[in-house]
């Protein structure tokens, strides 16, 4: 996988994706792709990324890749600052049995992509 910018529902970049898992702009690893499924490194799913948009567990879209589709309008996006180096991640866990993925919405969620990922 390309290094992906995603940016959140004001198109601000808030995190990037490289090989797999999710950094936010300091270099720290927040989370992995397990198929569309995201997963933290305590192992909890998270919720998923499909067509260019981050997805909580009720499906509305918590950030967007450039060229996202099927989801909320996005805004246009910032020019992104270059992404850090960023750190080795840690062994990811068995990710869990994920749950049925809701009907994704054309909205934005409530929660920020810093929530999204705190969880």
């Amino acid at each position: 996988m390309d290094e992906l910018i995603i940016f959140d529902s004001s198109g601000i970049a808030k995190v990037f994706v490289s090989e797999g898992v999710f950094y936010d702009y300091r270099g720290r690893p927040l989370a992995f792709l397990d198929d569309e499924n995201i997963v933290s490194y305590s192992g909890k799913h998270l919720g998923w990324f499909q067509d260019g948009y981050v997805r909580d567990a009720q499906g509305d879209a918590v950030g967007f890749t450039e060229g996202a589709q099927g989801g909320p309008i996005t805004p246009v996006p910032a020019i992104p600052p270059i992404p850090p180096i960023p750190a080795i991640p840690p062994i990811p866990p068995i990710p869990p049995i994920p749950p049925i993925p809701p009907i994704f919405s054309f909205s934005w969620s409530s929660i920020t992509l810093g929530q999204f990922f705190a969880r």
